[in-house]
């Protein structure tokens, strides 16, 4: 279903995100941690910042979208300092809940304010 939502003026980001979307991908996230990563050998500290962040997200303890600034780990993926299976499944997390857009959208001005249209899961 597409949903007109507000882009920020700077950053083009979404101001609303799709919260079917980031919890399904939280649980996904989630899934993953707990089933490859060790809480007492986490180099990366994910469990300490990744899963109180997808458990925020799940039981709706977050204002959305979260700034880019926020998100963490931040220079893990920018160093590549994370596995593969892991990037592939946060990486779309970390869009979601930061209103990042995924692909070049179209521009509807309404009022002065800058708007596209965004697909949300039903």
């Amino acid at each position: 279903m597409k949903n007109l939502v507000k882009t920020h003026p700077v950053t083009l980001r979404y101001m609303e995100i799709d919260k079917k979307r980031a919890k399904r991908e939280a649980i996904d996230l989630l899934q993953y941690i707990k089933n490859n990563i060790d809480p007492v050998n986490d180099e990366h500290k994910v469990w300490k910042y990744v899963v109180p962040l997808c458990e925020k997200v799940l039981h709706d303890q977050i204002d959305l979208p979260i700034p880019v600034e926020d998100r963490p780990l931040k220079y893990q993926v920018r160093e590549g300092l994370l596995s593969r299976e892991f990037e592939e499944i946060y990486a779309p997390f970390a869009l979601t809940i930061t209103g990042t857009p995924r692909e070049v959208t179209k521009d509807v001005y309404l009022n002065g304010e800058t708007y596209t249209y965004v697909d949300f899961e039903d």
